[in-house]
């Protein structure tokens, strides 16, 4: 029983150490470092969540963005709701960046609805959602304005054409 405890105790510290080292290299900016160590990581204990968001942030700063997203994606499958959170709210930054503002904004707020707490994925939330907002009330101004100024346009045409008209009579 005690051999027991000791091993899970030392894996758990391992387990801990071995993320330290990565988080190490992370803050360090070695992301090639970074990205080969949860490479390893992972292929000693498969489906490690924290391992592959380790190894999405580092292959995002390493402009991997391929890589970071596949990494975020297997994260998100976690059961772990805080690890699957942080996955959620990096692939809504991705998608962000790539203008595919309603899919972000639907990963955000599933990130919020496991994570409540999370104060950067709530600012980016409501961010994103104000300028989508702005964004549409603009391009409806714009709508609105552009077919104003295609029925004066019209308008003007018309009685231009009128004017034409009246006055090819008077002529005749």
């Amino acid at each position: 029983m005690s051999k027991l405890f000791i091993y899970v105790l030392s894996f758990l510290f391992s387990f801990s150490f071995a993320q330290d080292k990565g988080i190490e290299l992370f803050n360090d900016k070695k992301y090639s470092e970074a990205i080969e160590y949860y490479k390893k990581v992972l292929e000693q204990r498969k489906g490690d969540a924290a391992a592959e968001l380790g190894l999405g942030s580092s292959a995002y700063y390493n402009d991997n963005i391929d890589q970071a997203l596949r990494s975020f994606e297997e994260a998100s499958k976690s059961d772990n709701e805080i690890i699957q959170s942080k996955a959620l709210y990096n692939i809504a930054r991705i998608l962000q960046d790539k203008d595919e503002i309603s899919k972000s904004l639907k990963l955000y707020k599933k990130a919020l609805e496991l994570n409540p707490s999370d104060v950067d994925t709530k600012i980016n939330y409501e961010l994103l959602k104000k300028m989508k907002n702005e964004e549409q009330q603009e391009n409806q101004d714009q709508e609105g304005s552009q077919e104003q100024q295609e029925n004066q346009d019209q308008e003007g045409s018309q009685e231009q054409q009128e004017n034409q008209d009246q006055e090819g009579s008077q002529e005749q």
